[in-house]
């Protein structure tokens, strides 16, 4: 095996003078036992009883790690100090004669690149979560008491963003043209009715979201009066409510696509009857147009011990 392998020779060794330089009788001359703890002198036969390092064969008959208890591994320092041409091996040969730290590196690097793939995988699949939960579901912070005795001041809600989507059929029919739809915009689920407790942007400020309930669709003409809520001449019977109405108002027809919204604290709510003040005449102020819906009041989560689904009701008038 070349000299690099084993490493730089002490200086005592290097500066020893040839063979031919000797004196005459030092050639002859049989080695001394050494006093010092110095490695004493093998002879030939004893060289060849002793066991190598390394033995692949030895290795893939009783397994590496009996093996490795055999034969006295080789240190990592060396395998890291040189290469497959520094030895004058083929890299196959390379790879046998220094077997076990190579192969901890590489299974060292899989384990990190591993890691860092799962790391990553765990990343993309917590935002794309993030990202659908978001899609589907928004919180909402109650400020003031215009929904009271139902909501109070900083609670916070869980709101259904879907419930109340609307889908383009046309776009539908164009990917997929064998279903048989009508074109047009329709709710994939349903479309606010009364008794729903809605979170919705103001119309005269969308930097502002309000909640309020519905209490007026499409079509609907409310009037209110003598302390009572009036749906198409019908009176409407409700049990969630503070207080009953100081004021009047109407009667008007809520126009399509929009609707009229009160809050269950009637005495004390900027809602549909009071936005008509603030609004010119020609334009129509007392209502929220759908787009402008965000989506139903659904989980009360916090405080916690307050935890409960939100008082949505089914509400319809009284026969005449």
């Amino acid at each position: 095996m070349p000299d690099d392998l084993i490493g730089p020779q002490p200086e005592a060794d290097r500066n020893f003078p040839p063979d031919d330089e000797l004196p005459p009788d030092a050639s002859s001359r049989e080695a001394e036992p050494r006093d010092d703890d110095g490695p004493s002198p093998v002879s030939s036969a004893e060289a060849s009883s002793v066991e190598p390092a390394y033995r692949p064969a030895e290795a893939s008959r009783y397994g590496w790690e009996e093996a490795s208890e055999r034969y006295v591994d080789v240190p990592a320092s060396l395998e890291l100090a040189y290469t497959s041409a520094d030895v004058g091996l083929s890299p196959r040969a390379y790879e046998r004669a220094f077997p076990y730290e190579k192969r901890r590196r590489r299974a060292s690097g899989a384990r990190a690149r591993r890691i860092g793939r799962e790391l990553i995988e765990t990343v993309i699949l917590a935002a794309l979560i993030f990202f659908a939960v978001r899609a589907v579901v928004q919180n909402f912070r109650v400020e003031g008491q215009s929904m009271e005795p139902s909501m109070h001041d900083s609670e916070y809600l869980l709101v259904n963003k879907a419930l109340y989507v609307r889908v383009d059929m046309d776009r539908v029919k164009t990917f997929l043209p064998f279903l048989p739809i009508d074109g047009g915009e329709r709710h994939l689920f349903r479309s606010p009715r009364r008794g729903d407790v809605v979170v919705f942007k103001f119309p005269q400020d969308p930097t502002r979201d309000f909640i309020k309930r519905v209490i007026g669709v499409p079509g609907d003409t409310v009037e209110v009066k003598d302390g009572a809520v009036f749906i198409n001449g019908a009176r409407l019977e409700e049990d969630y409510i503070l207080a009953t109405p100081n004021y009047t108002y109407g009667p008007k027809t809520v126009p399509e696509g929009n609707y009229f919204v009160l809050g269950d604290n009637r005495r004390n709510s900027f809602d549909s009857h009071q936005w008509a003040n603030s609004c010119p005449e020609q334009q129509q102020c007392d209502f929220v147009p759908e787009e402008n819906i965000i989506g139903q009041a659904w989980l009360r989560y916090w405080p916690f011990e307050d935890l409960s689904f939100v008082n949505n009701k089914i509400i319809k008038p009284l026969a005449p």
